[in-house]
């Protein structure tokens, strides 16, 4: 009996297991798709619901995730960050799934015997967030470089040729990156609270040129444009002022990228239109010199033209004031020229004739008046004696080369003194002492051998004192001037004529084949002085009012001019001393009555 007691027992045990088991399997079946029973997340209890149900449940219990801002504090002020700016939020999909997955393992059996188990004692989960970091990192940085500013290089700005300086001006930047770090750390917790605070670490940023470089160039261009540039040529200078060097400096950049004052070529070379023309020399050609006939019996060297090389000229000026500008002294810069060849070089010409240089040469203003028939009595004997040739030992004498002086030669009434006062208009080719003592002076300067010389009465200021020579012709006798050729070669007599206005000149030349002499005229020794006065009376010759000065005052003076000259081996070739006694020669104004 017992073992069929005993069987029956077993039979009835497996059948009541089979049935559990059948009972825990229809559970797990029960069960299907949706959350188990004793399943929580954050106090959200998700018992038996679905995914949907079960996702409403968490985003309407976790919704204040996305709830906050991080607050970044600097020493410029705030800026904030909100955390929706980087997506912070519950991660619904991620709890569904962690929520879905609790108790689901094993066998059929051994799921059903966990969710038995499960639905008496519970499981609560933690919630989950998610939050894009790479976003929060770069909003943090992005709102904390709002802050930020730029360095300001100390600038420099040439203002009307003046340098003007703006100080330099650090910057700053805030550590946006380290910032972002230190709020990642709260923001990912769940505890995390709605307001996050973070300090941004500031960092000072340098300009790349400060104001030590900016100063050092306004320095520099007031060097630069302190003091005028002299520019030279020869004997001739020529002075830049400090306005105009002004007008030609701008800033660059330097070797080390700082500003430097440096002068613009363009513009000096622009500036200098005033030495460009005062250098300018035409080129001349080399021409021949003829007697009266047009025979050729020597040659006038060529000369050679120039021209200011601005360019060339414009490049010393700016080295000159770099020099200055790094404080050394400059020294006068010399103008640069081109040479310019004439059309007829001497070299050419030197086949038709010997090259002669000007031996003497002098030249004489004169009023254009009735005194010289209007300049014809100084011009005509220039004319009549231009070409004239004088071999060796040949005698120039004034009359014997003018030839006949009459109204049909040209000549006409001009003044001399008669007595003691001026006739205007008393004397055939009066005036004509301009033209001698013009030809006597060349020929003095020349170094020739001199002759017959007479001087005026009084002293007429236009001539050198003491070196006037007159010529005349009278009833009495006659007043010359002569010299004569004491050279090895032959000499020529070039003049030139000019009238402006009314005024005039002649020009003597003395042209020959130097050798070597050397002529010193002393400066002239004054004495005896007598002072002349001017006297006004009233004549009834002019009409009522009219006033005409007849005379002018000269002083009555001793005067005496020496002159020597010697041979290039320093021989004594002549030695004279020309003494002139001038009389007073009071002025007179004549009024009519």
């Amino acid at each position: 009996m017992w073992p069929r007691v005993l069987l029956a027992f077993g039979a009835g045990l497996t059948l009541s297991f089979a049935l559990v088991a059948g009972a825990l399997i229809a559970w797990d079946a029960g069960y299907e798709g949706r959350i188990l029973n004793g399943v929580s997340i954050g106090g959200v209890d998700l018992s038996g619901m679905d995914r949907s149900q079960a996702a409403a449940a968490l985003t309407a219990a976790f919704d204040g995730y996305s709830e906050g801002r991080i607050v970044v504090r600097t020493s410029a002020g705030e800026v904030v960050v909100p955390f929706e700016a980087f997506s912070r939020r519950a991660d619904v999909q991620a709890m569904v799934d962690a929520a879905a997955r609790t108790g689901r393992f094993g066998s059929a059996l051994e799921r059903a015997v966990g969710e038995v188990r499960l639905a008496m004692s519970g499981i609560t989960l933690e919630p989950a967030l998610v939050l894009d970091e790479a976003a929060l990192v770069a909003r943090v940085r992005s709102a904390v470089a709002t802050l930020g500013r730029a360095p300001v290089d100390s600038r420099v700005a040439m203002v009307a040729g003046v340098v003007r300086v703006t100080p330099a001006r650090p910057g700053r930047t805030f550590d946006g990156a380290a910032a972002a770090v230190a709020a990642l750390q709260v923001v990912g917790r769940l505890d995390a609270p709605r307001e996050v605070v973070v300090d941004a670490a500031a960092r000072v940023l340098l300009p790349e040129h400060d104001d030590d470089e900016v100063y050092a160039a306004q320095v520099a261009a007031v060097r630069m444009a302190k003091e005028p540039i002299v520019v030279f040529l020869g004997d001739k200078e020529w002075t830049l002022k400090p306005k105009a060097v002004r007008g030609w400096l701008y800033l660059a950049p330097g070797p080390d990228g700082a500003p430097w004052p440096v002068a613009d070529r363009d513009r000096i070379a622009a500036s200098l239109k005033k030495i460009a023309k005062a250098v300018l020399r035409e080129p001349v050609s080399a021409t021949f010199l003829k007697d009266r006939g047009g025979r050729v019996v020597g040659v006038i060297a060529s000369r050679d033209g120039r021209l200011l090389d601005a360019r060339a000229t414009a490049e010393s000026i700016a080295t000159a004031l770099a020099q200055r500008a790094h404080g050394l002294a400059v020294e006068p810069v010399k103008a640069r020229v081109t040479k310019v060849q004439p059309e007829r070089t001497t070299e050419e010409a030197l086949a038709k004739g010997p090259l002669m240089t000007r031996l003497g040469t002098w030249k004489t203003w004169f009023p254009v008046s009735e005194r010289n028939y209007f300049g014809a009595n100084i011009w005509l004997p220039a004319k009549k004696i231009d070409g004239t040739v004088l071999r060796p030992g040949q005698t120039f004498e004034w009359w014997s080369a003018l030839g006949p002086v009459s109204p049909a030669t040209g000549y006409g009434p001009g003044g001399f003194i008669a007595g003691n006062h001026t006739e205007p208009t008393g004397a055939l080719g009066g005036g004509m002492c301009s033209s001698s003592t013009t030809l006597f002076n060349a020929a003095l300067r020349a170094g020739l051998k001199m002759g017959a010389r007479a001087n005026h009465r009084y002293y007429i200021d236009r001539y050198p004192l003491g070196l006037d020579a007159t010529v005349s012709k009278t009833r009495n006798g006659s007043q010359t001037v002569s010299f004569t050729n004491d050279m090895a070669h032959p000499i020529v007599i070039r003049t030139f004529r000019y009238r402006s206005g009314g005024r005039g000149w002649v020009r003597y030349e003395i042209w020959g084949i130097p050798d070597g002499r050397k002529v010193t005229i002393g400066k002239p020794i004054v004495t005896n002085v007598r002072k002349a006065t001017t006297q006004t009376v009233y004549v009834s010759t002019l009409r009522p009012g009219i006033r005409e000065q007849v005379e002018y005052p000269a002083n009555g003076m001793d005067v005496a001019v020496s002159r020597t000259v010697r041979a290039a081996n320093g021989r004594l070739l002549h030695s004279e001393t020309y003494r002139t006694r001038y009389a007073l020669w009071n002025g007179r104004i004549e009024i009519g009555q």
